[in-house]
């Protein structure tokens, strides 16, 4: 009785600690694996660009006038030296209560100067035709003997003194009538109708291409250097885009590029050509308030200009600019390496255990990274390992 007691005591103390040894056993840890693979692989940078004519021209209104009615719209072909628009004289401006009868005054005024001078011009006239007469009379009285050469030459000086009066008397007339016609302007209150406004200056495209966008289309006054018209020929479109500078140092002229989510079909995006890369950059500040240093990459188009011709000036494309690419190039998850040691290791899984391994790391792109020394094709690697994850811990999968 006593030994079947000991034995059920026993028993449960063995039953204990073999629980308290399962509770305190460490249990292996679910990881995310993915597998080391060969594929192609490629170093990218994404930026949004804008679309933009490399010979754009801005016209401008040279001189202030009254610009007419543009004719022309946006999307329009033109022809260089084909007329685009026409400056007309200003018209007269609109007076006040005070300066209307100070013009009426001088209308009045003019008025009477010019009677004034149509009179003398009426009496030079009657002069003039007595002096002639008078001229005639003493010539055919000086071939008869009657009369002297001394009144003779009398006689023809009055009449070319006359004629001179005469002369001038009309000249005043018409200085009068001009004053007249000036005061009547300065007193009209009444705009001529845009279209009847003499044209002083005619504005031509300066090369063939298309209108890009008209700045003025109604008629008004404008100011000399007053943009009108934006004009180019879409067969010169670029693509300028904004890059980090720290991404500009690894693009070089001729980096291909491939322009995607710009409208058209998703699945074969543009191909251009990276054309210049400037030396300078400019400080710009991002949408978080951050400044950055950005260059200016322009890149040409190799595709047809049928495809390009689908964009315009100022669209928004996103380039792709492809700085290394490889056909072949095992890699593995970019969430798979973490440093150790100074240098880059993953942790692969063998046998239901994590083991940490040194690697040698390549070219990165967004996700994946080429793998050139360290795991073999086909390695199990663990991805996002966490820091409770050690050498040799026992692993499972999720």
């Amino acid at each position: 009785m006593i030994w079947n007691r000991r034995v059920a005591i026993g028993i449960v103390v063995v039953l204990l600690l073999g629980l308290l040894v399962y509770g305190f056993w460490p249990s292996a840890t679910a990881v995310t694996i993915e597998r080391a693979t060969r594929d192609s692989l490629r170093v990218t940078v994404e930026e949004e660009g804008q679309t933009q004519l490399r010979e754009r021209y801005v016209v401008s209104a040279p001189t202030t006038g009254y610009l007419k009615r543009v004719p022309g719209a946006a999307g329009d072909s033109i022809a260089r030296g084909e007329v685009l628009a026409r400056l007309a004289t200003l018209p007269s401006n609109v007076l006040d209560a005070s300066g209307y009868e100070a013009a009426q005054a001088q209308v009045e005024s003019a008025r009477a100067a010019l009677r004034r001078a149509e009179a003398e011009a009426s009496g030079a006239a009657a002069a003039l035709t007595y002096a002639k007469e008078e001229h005639q009379r003493l010539q055919r009285l000086h071939e008869k003997g009657t009369a002297s050469q001394q009144q003779l030459d009398q006689a023809r000086v009055e009449r070319e003194r006359a004629q001179a009066k005469h002369q001038a008397a009309q000249q005043a007339v018409a200085q009068a009538r001009g004053e007249l016609r000036v005061a009547r302007s300065r007193r009209s209150t009444e705009s001529l109708d845009s279209e009847a406004l003499p044209s002083r200056k005619t504005i031509r495209a300066p090369v063939d291409g298309h209108i890009l966008r008209v700045h003025q289309e109604s008629a008004s006054v404008v100011q000399g250097g007053t943009p009108l018209f934006t004009v180019g020929h879409p067969d010169s479109l670029e693509v300028s885009v904004d890059v980090l500078s720290s991404d500009a140092v690894r693009i070089t002229e001729g980096t291909p590029v491939e322009l995607v989510r710009w409208g058209g079909d998703a699945s074969r995006p543009l191909s251009g050509r990276v054309r210049v890369v400037p030396p300078q950059g400019e400080t710009e500040v991002s949408a978080l308030g951050v400044q950055e240093q950005r260059v200016e990459v322009i890149v040409d188009p190799m595709e047809s200009s049928a495809k390009w011709q689908r964009l315009g000036a100022g669209y928004r494309v996103v380039a792709r600019f492809v700085l290394w690419a490889g056909a072949d190039v095992l890699q593995v998850p970019q969430s798979a390496l973490f440093r150790h040691d100074g240098g880059w290791a993953v942790f692969v899984v063998q046998d239901g255990r994590a083991q940490r391994r040194s690697v040698t790391a390549g070219h990165r792109s967004g996700l994946q990274v080429e793998i050139t020394d360290g795991v073999s094709e086909g390695a199990r690697v663990i991805t996002h390992p966490g820091n409770q994850l050690s050498d040799g811990a026992r692993v499972t999968a999720r």
